[in-house]
């Protein structure tokens, strides 16, 4: 669920601004989690301060409390987002429509949990690697461990993630050229990033971390719309991505 560029993280119950050049997130507190998930699933309607106390029932909570939490959350938003939740008066609160829109790159982006993600990858690769050493006498199964390719002048390294045997061989030349582009940047912001492109060629998926992860210095995004064409990820896409200073 987003607000903009902010994702709102129902699991984690915290707001992720995924546009930062370093992870930033907020915390929720209960009044602000269910204050903001009532906004959200009401977008463009006003949604009464009566009704947000309701939810807290037999907790007695006041409407200076709630109109604490909005404050907080909007503080967050920043001065350029703030707008996008009104105090609508003596009526409620309004989580504009227009906010609803995803943050959007060259392609059509969509982010999950970070945490979800980070652990069905691990899982992944945990799984190849189990098969390789157990399934070795097996002469008709052929199993590609994921290859590390250095990024030139830097101590980052690129890691492809292919879902069948063959996506290796299809796109062992697009990962070599995405590591070029990421030694051409200025600086790569992240020591590991991964890339697993989808074997119908539509879809890429990015998770990018650091060495001395404590599980908050972690991205993820995921680029639909592709075309078998990785010619949209320059210089500038890798910028706003977030992959590159």
């Amino acid at each position: 669920m987003y607000i903009g560029p902010y994702r709102f993280d129902l699991e984690l119950r915290e707001l992720i601004h995924t546009r930062s050049e370093s992870v930033s997130s907020f915390k929720l507190s209960d009044i602000e989690y269910l204050v903001l998930h009532q906004l959200m699933q009401a977008r463009g309607q006003v949604v009464s301060t009566e009704s947000m106390c309701d939810q807290f029932l037999p907790k007695k909570v006041s409407h200076q409390d709630i109109a604490t939490a909005v404050n907080n959350i909007k503080r967050f938003l920043g001065r350029e987002h703030a707008s996008w939740i009104e105090n609508i008066t003596k009526q409620g609160y309004l989580l504009h429509a227009k906010a609803k829109a995803k943050p959007m790159l060259t392609c059509a982006l969509s982010g999950i949990s970070i945490k979800n993600y980070l652990l069905c990858l691990i899982l992944g690769i945990l799984l190849i690697i189990f098969l390789a050493m157990n399934l070795t006498t097996t002469s008709d199964i052929s199993l590609s461990m994921p290859d590390k390719v250095a990024i030139k002048g830097t101590e980052s390294i690129l890691v492809p993630i292919y879902g069948l045997d063959e996506d290796k061989d299809k796109y062992h030349t697009r990962v070599k050229e995405l590591a070029l582009k990421l030694a051409n940047c200025k600086q790569v912001k992240w020591q590991r990033v991964y890339v697993a492109p989808s074997n119908d060629g539509n879809k890429l998926e990015f998770v990018m971390n650091n060495l001395a992860d404590d599980g908050k210095a972690c991205a993820n995004l995921k680029v639909k719309n592709v075309g078998e064409d990785w010619h949209f990820i320059d210089d500038a896409w890798l910028k706003e991505a977030g992959i590159c200073e």
